[in-house]
């Protein structure tokens, strides 16, 4: 295949979780901007202004000196609202090109060989995104999956992430042109490989790409030696658009205060996985429970523990208990916990789930599952669970029937959430 006829196309939402909250927020734009995860302890998206101000990714925002911290806008993660605006996204793209793979919330390979014009089928995708939902992308094409996310990498760095750059949004990336690009962000090299070929003199894509192949394989295992012939336009792959079936389903918080009884929160993070757990069709064989002390007030307290079940479920109530039980072995006297989360492993398909000869999956339990995931589906989040749960301390409020009510030791302390623009009636902007 030439170097003029692409197959790969990746389109990448610029600086993705702050470009959401300035879609609805236009006092944000071009003013230094901040996303914090983690119960609002730690960055985890940066508008281009809090990078230019010495911010990583990562830091713990009360580490933020005062001088800094006073220029910047902070926002709590909304993933809701992030989540709603990229399946706007994967309907444009789905709308445009044949095959589309969903990669990650802000990133989408599109299938543009055969197409007339990959670029200007690229530039219309990114213009309707833009105008239809607000976020600006920058987009990568390569005849390998690999090219392509090289070739976003470097449409980055020439349009400088500009909302209005136009052509230069588009980079389309050959063996020939990935000479400007650092080693270290090629996908699928990471730090440790990096640091090891930077001792090599290997500091771009390119001089990766011209290492001796077989030198190259013995020395750093095959699936570098596989990107290695994809930036050399050898596809080694093509696009997923099957989503696999999650091998493990984990939900954990930072709690909002140290919290001696845990058990309402562990029970709240159960339900939410167990939901997740029948969206995909899948049963749970192994449940795990962990606790944290307080580092920062020197409590370096870590247990996790795990149980099997008698038989993969999907009913809450057998997780619950479970949870419980972990739970209850976990919890010491006075000790206090800040951390906590419930992990289900050891999943299989639903259908495929092999009983023993004395027990067998309960229809009439998992019908009622499926009614109880409908009714808050239509109606949201929490409107009914079960009672065990620490779901029975929600309020009226989205948020307070997710994570208990406001006074909840244990709930997540959110302090700057923007609203439900796109998901909630009652939130939605209003034009006077």
């Amino acid at each position: 295949m030439s170097e003029s006829a692409p197959r790969f196309g990746l389109i990448d939402g610029n600086t993705f979780y702050v470009s959401c909250e300035r879609v609805f927020d236009p006092k944000l734009r071009g003013v230094p901007t901040v996303v914090l995860g983690n119960g609002d302890g730690c960055c985890i998206a940066l508008s281009p202004e809090a990078k230019a101000l010495g911010l990583k990714i990562g830091t713990p925002i009360f580490q933020v000196p005062d001088a800094i911290r006073k220029q910047v806008q902070v926002r709590s993660a909304n993933f809701a609202l992030y989540g709603d605006l990229s399946a706007r996204i994967v309907t444009i793209l789905r709308d445009l090109f044949p095959r589309v793979e969903v990669y990650s919330i802000d990133e989408n390979f599109v299938d543009v060989e055969g197409l007339k014009d990959p670029i200007a089928a690229t530039l219309e995708a990114r213009e309707r995104i833009l105008q239809w939902v607000g976020i600006p992308c920058c987009v990568g094409l390569g005849s390998t999956r690999t090219l392509a996310k090289a070739g976003n990498k470097l449409a980055k760095v020439q349009s400088k992430r500009a909302v209005q750059a136009g052509r230069l949004a588009v980079f389309q990336a050959t063996p020939a042109n990935i000479n400007q690009l650092p080693v270290e962000d090629v996908w699928g090299v990471g730090r440790r490989y990096a640091a090891r070929l930077a001792q090599e003199g290997v500091e771009t894509a390119a001089d990766l790409a011209a290492l001796p192949a077989e030198s190259l394989r013995a020395r750093y295992g095959v699936v570098l030696a596989r990107t290695q012939q994809e930036l050399r336009g050898v596809s080694c792959g093509d696009l997923e658009l099957e989503v696999p079936d999650r091998e493990q389903i984990v939900v954990s918080r930072t709690f909002g205060r140290d919290v001696a009884d845990p058990c309402d929160a562990l029970a709240t993070f159960a339900t939410v996985a167990c939901e997740k757990l029948r969206q995909r069709g899948l049963a749970v064989a192994a449940v795990w429970v962990w606790l944290d002390g307080n580092a920062h007030k020197g409590d370096g307290f870590h247990v996790s523990r795990a149980v099997p079940l008698p038989l993969p479920t999907r009913d809450t109530r057998d997780v619950l208990r479970a949870v419980r039980w972990l739970a209850t072995s976990i919890m010491r006297p006075g000790q206090k916990f800040k951390r906590g989360g419930v992990g289900l492993a050891d999943l299989v398909r639903g259908e495929r789930r092999q009983a023993d000869m004395f027990s067998l999956p309960d229809p009439r339990r998992e019908r009622g599952m499926e009614v109880l995931d409908r009714i808050n589906a239509k109606f949201g989040r929490g409107t009914v669970g079960i009672g065990s749960a620490g779901w029975r301390v929600g309020g009226a409020r989205p948020d307070e029937r997710r994570w208990g009510s406001r006074d909840a030791q244990w709930r997540p302390m959110l302090k700057t959430l923007s609203p439900a623009y796109t998901t909630k009636w009652s939130e939605l902007l209003r034009v006077r």
